[in-house]
């Protein structure tokens, strides 16, 4: 099954101080295959009983790999996954999430995720951001803010 990316006019979003401008989306194809319902969907974060690493399945259906302690605390404040086995066969090549940090730009509401593989990422809500489990408290002001246009955080 394909997913569909959307794009077009804004709507606002207030959720614990923040505002995010939600895009309402007009429809693109995108390339990537989403996962069967048996896997791990974006917004989870999961581990195997076998290894430390925790992932993070992402809006784009990829599984990003969580390098390190200080990664993964600079976006949530505490240890929270699920243990799933076959999360590796459902997502094989996991991409890693390296310097990953929660930014804004000063006077500006939006807030977007970095990482050092695809830049910065507008989270178009809060109610994604939620999904995510993001912690507001790790939201840090940076200039400046370069979005990829095309790759919202957004599901």
């Amino acid at each position: 099954m394909n997913k569909t990316r959307r794009a077009g006019h804004a709507v606002l979003t207030a959720v614990a101080g923040m505002v995010f401008a939600l895009v309402t989306p007009t429809v693109a194809a995108a390339s990537e295959q989403a996962a069967p319902a048996s896997c791990p969907q974006p917004g989870q974060r999961v581990k195997t009983s076998t290894s430390p690493a925790i992932y993070l399945v992402d809006p784009d259906f990829r599984l990003r790999s969580i390098p390190d302690q200080a990664t993964y605390f600079s976006l949530w404040d505490s240890w929270s996954y699920v243990i799933n086995d076959g999360v590796l066969s459902c997502y094989p090549n996991p991409v890693p999430l390296y310097d990953a940090e929660l930014v804004k730009e000063p006077g500006d509401p939006r807030v977007y995720i970095w990482d050092a593989y695809f830049g910065f990422r507008h989270i178009v809500d809060g109610q994604t951001f939620a999904r995510y489990g993001f912690s507001w408290s790790k939201v840090k002001e940076r200039t400046p803010v370069e979005p990829k246009a095309d790759m919202p955080w957004f599901q």
